[in-house]
């Protein structure tokens, strides 16, 4: 399986970005800086947000594949530069802008990339429209989201159009966890990243399942990045609650939340093999998908070798390795 993988966890910033929004960000509510070399951005005021060198970096990125045994990634935005603050209108133009120089880049290697799209969540139209472009006129094979938009979960109706377009397009939506829940309680010893996104992830999913969102939409894919953060490990205690938890706030959808696992796929990247053995065997071989989160520093370069350590048949693990996303994103 030498070189076969498919990484659906890979962040890319491409350099063609950084330019255009030098020259146009102001139009746009986004304000750009430097400090010796490095970037950050900024989104109708908020605090700016540093952006790693190695994220432009495309010919690292391509020796860190090789060496991971990584054939293929799948090119998602920086998680803070998603643009969520933004006026609908700019975050329409942001996004296009942002899809525009990731489609160089996958031009140029669709040998080695493929492109997931950024949308404008803060207005579910024009999110609903970006993807459509993305998907029919660019090739784009899926979209990338945050857990919640500005501190909004996905329990409400106002992204429907939306979740309608992709369940109508048939792509698959990857989640990663963005302006989580409870940050300023965690800004020491990394807890940010080892706690709070696995448990933005979980609370954004326990919103989704218990609201309804699957039973409207039934033929909606979600990837949920980082192992699915706590979902899989506690699925029996977020269906103890859907039972008794009838008297209060009781959940609007038809069925306990383990009856949606049909909707959610999950990445591997949960760096331990008993963990990701626990993970298979609770939602299926067919459910999980090669994550290596790179280039960031919690990521897992080798998680191909995790998969190939897996006690299951050789056919299996290409499924994970490969299948499921060749599947999944119809490459």
């Amino acid at each position: 399986m030498q070189n076969q993988a498919i990484d659906i966890h890979h962040h890319y910033v491409p350099k063609q970005l950084i330019e255009e929004t030098k020259r146009h960000g102001k139009a746009l509510g986004v304000d750009i800086t430097e400090d010796k070399g490095s970037h950050a951005l900024s989104f109708a005021g908020s605090k700016p947000h540093r952006l790693q060198p190695a994220l432009m970096d495309v010919e690292r990125r391509l020796e860190i594949m090789d060496e991971g045994q990584v054939a293929l990634a799948t090119l998602e935005a920086n998680t803070n530069s998603l643009g969520y603050r933004l006026t609908g209108e700019h975050g329409e133009n942001w996004c296009k802008l942002y899809n525009d120089c990731m489609h160089e880049l996958v031009k140029q290697r669709p040998d080695r990339f493929a492109g997931m799209a950024t949308v404008p969540l803060q207005d579910a139209a024009r999110a609903a429209k970006v993807l459509e472009h993305s998907i029919l006129d660019m090739k784009f094979r899926g979209a990338f989201i945050g857990t919640n938009v500005n501190g909004q979960y996905y329990n409400t109706k106002e992204l429907d159009p939306f979740w309608a377009k992709a369940q109508e397009l048939d792509v698959m939506i990857v989640m990663h966890p963005e302006h989580i829940a409870g940050a300023e309680r965690m800004d020491a010893f990394g807890l940010n990243a080892v706690c709070g996104n696995p448990a933005d992830s979980t609370l954004s999913l326990g919103y989704m399942l218990y609201s309804g969102l699957f039973d409207r939409f039934p033929g909606l894919k979600l990837c949920a990045l980082h192992g699915g953060g706590f979902l899989p490990y506690h699925l029996g205690r977020f269906d103890k609650e859907f039972v008794t938890g009838q008297g209060v706030r009781p959940a609007q959808s038809a069925k306990p939340p383990s009856a949606y696992l049909k909707n959610l796929y999950f990445d591997t990247l949960v760096y331990d093999i008993d963990t990701l053995e626990y993970l298979r065997s609770k939602v299926g071989n067919d459910r999980l998908m090669l994550g290596t989160d790179y280039p960031y520093t919690l990521g897992d370069w080798l998680g191909v070798e995790k998969v190939q350590a897996l006690d299951c048949s050789e056919s299996d693990k290409d499924t994970i390795l490969q299948g499921n996303a060749r599947r999944l994103l119809k490459i």
